[in-house]
């Protein structure tokens, strides 16, 4: 890039929403409320990008959402706060099956420090840290039947997708160590310590 202008790495449509990578709360009252939340991240992976070529990630496009480069990637995972998450659940599946491809050069932009691949293999397991300073990892929908996570001490995290299939893509119900969660995270600690996390997945309704 000879002149990268007042943004780099990304355009404004992506910066747009680093805020709401920290306060989600905030973004949300600032856009007039959920609904408004939830029309804003369509539009983002709806509106074609007037000149792809202007910043890095353009080979890897949904909308304005550029997957080849890091400052996006979480936004896919906001949905989660959103009137429909089942959205951020068919984007992220979009996205694992367009722009990663088991081939030589199967990994789609700048894979610093394992970034990408770090993004696909917690998102095959189901979840991703939106918000890295808490903890907490932002549930979404896996897409393996079954996992382990090995953890010192001969412990380990293991997750399990019941239904999983192509005609069932969707996170219905999500249970950790058989108590059905309530909220739409998993912290670190809980991964840890060890246990069962159980996805209960559903087709489109």
């Amino acid at each position: 890039m000879n002149n990268p202008g007042d943004y780099t790495e990304a355009n404004a449509w992506q910066y747009f929403w680093t805020p709401a990578q920290y306060d989600v709360p905030g973004m949300t009252a600032l856009l007039g409320g959920k609904k408004a939340f939830t029309e804003k991240l369509d539009s983002f992976f709806a509106i074609p990008a007037k000149n792809p070529n202007a910043f890095l990630g353009q080979e890897a496009m949904i909308g304005q959402y550029a997957h080849g480069n890091e400052p996006g990637h979480h936004i896919a995972y906001l949905y989660a706060f959103s009137d429909n998450p089942r959205k951020g659940q068919e984007i992220v599946r979009r996205i694992l099956e367009t722009f990663h491809q088991n081939a030589p050069n199967g990994m789609i932009g700048n894979d610093d420090c394992g970034q990408m691949s770090a993004w696909y293999v917690l998102s095959c397991l189901g979840f991703y840290p939106v918000n890295p300073s808490t903890g907490a990892f932002t549930l979404g929908a896996p897409q393996l039947p079954r996992a382990t996570i090995f953890l010192p001490g001969g412990k380990s995290f293991d997750i399990l997708a019941e239904g999983l299939s192509q005609g069932k893509i969707y996170t219905e119900k999500v249970f950790l160590n058989n108590r059905r969660l309530d909220r739409n995270n998993l912290n670190y600690q809980e991964i840890r310590s060890g246990g069962k996390l159980r996805y209960q997945m559903q087709g489109a309704k």
